[in-house]
C-alpha cells in the first residue's frame, strides 16, 4: 500500500506535472495492452490452425488492425496521454466483426467451408472479448478526454 493521501503527493513523487500531462497514471493502458495481445493472438492463430485461405486472410487482417489499433493506444496512454476513443471503437468494430464473420466462413458456407470447427469457435470468442475490451476502451477514453478538458490539459 502507497502511504500517498492524494493525487498531488503521487505527482509530487513521479515529478509529474499534473497541469500539463491530461493522464498521469496512464489509466487505460492495460486495456489497450490487452486488445494489442489479442491481434498478435489472431496472427499466430493463423498459422498453427488448418483454415480456408479465406478465414486465414481474414484473421491476419483482423489481427494487423487489432495489433495497431491496440499499440497506438498503449504507445498514447504509456505517455501520459488520453488513449483515442476512434482506435478503440476501431478494435470494437473489428470485434463484431470477429463475432459475424464466422457465420459467413462457417461450416456451411459452401466453397469457403470451414476445416476446423475450432477456427469457428476461436473467431466468436476472441470477437467477444474484443468487443468489450474495444467498447469500454472507448468509454473510458471519452470519459479521461472531458475530464482532461474540464481541468484544462491539454489532450
Amino acid at each position: 500500500m502507497s502511504n500517498r493521501e492524494t493525487d498531488a503527493e503521487y505527482d509530487t513523487d513521479r515529478n509529474v506535472d499534473a497541469d500539463v500531462d491530461p493522464n498521469p497514471y496512464e489509466r487505460g493502458k492495460w486495456l489497450s495492452g490487452i486488445i494489442a495481445l489479442i491481434g498478435a493472438w489472431m496472427i499466430v492463430q493463423s498459422f498453427l490452425f488448418d483454415m480456408v485461405a479465406s478465414q486465414f486472410w481474414n484473421d491476419i487482417i483482423v489481427g494487423a488492425l487489432l495489433l495497431v489499433a491496440g499499440g497506438y493506444n498503449y504507445s498514447r496512454r504509456g505517455n501520459d496521454k488520453v488513449g483515442s476513443v476512434g482506435a478503440a471503437a476501431v478494435a470494437a468494430l473489428v470485434g463484431l466483426w470477429l463475432i459475424a464473420a464466422p457465420f459467413m466462413f462457417g461450416w456451411d458456407a459452401g466453397a469457403t467451408e470451414a476445416t476446423n470447427p475450432l477456427v469457428f469457435w476461436n473467431d466468436i470468442v476472441v470477437g467477444l472479448i474484443t468487443f468489450a475490451l474495444g467498447a469500454f476502451s472507448a468509454y473510458a477514453a471519452r470519459d479521461q478526454k472531458k475530464e482532461a478538458r474540464r481541468l484544462g490539459r491539454e489532450t
